[in-house]
């Protein structure tokens, strides 16, 4: 559960990141009572990625470490993506 602690701090920094640094807008929410996990952005409305982990507590670790890393990635790419087309600063 360590590497999915580790993960869950990624997600978190990269979010925050998109928040501060972008025009976008990021949600992070851990839902204990729906038991799910739900991650959003946003550039303006349009949504650009979201992916939503259900029955999150019941999960294979193998299968939760996947999905968390897959997040990790998505993020990465929207960050590169948004750095890369970003004007240059003078």
């Amino acid at each position: 559960m360590d590497e999915n602690l580790a993960l869950f701090n990624q997600i978190n920094s990269l979010s925050y990141w998109l928040l501060k640094e972008s025009h976008y807008k990021s949600s992070v929410t851990l839902d204990a009572t729906d038991d799910s996990y739900f991650i959003s952005i946003k550039n303006n409305v349009e949504s650009i990625y979201k992916h939503h982990i259900e029955n999150f507590s019941k999960k294979d670790a193998r299968l939760l470490n996947f999905e968390l890393s897959s997040i990790v990635q998505h993020l990465l790419n929207i960050k590169r993506t948004f750095r890369e087309n970003a004007p240059m600063a003078m």
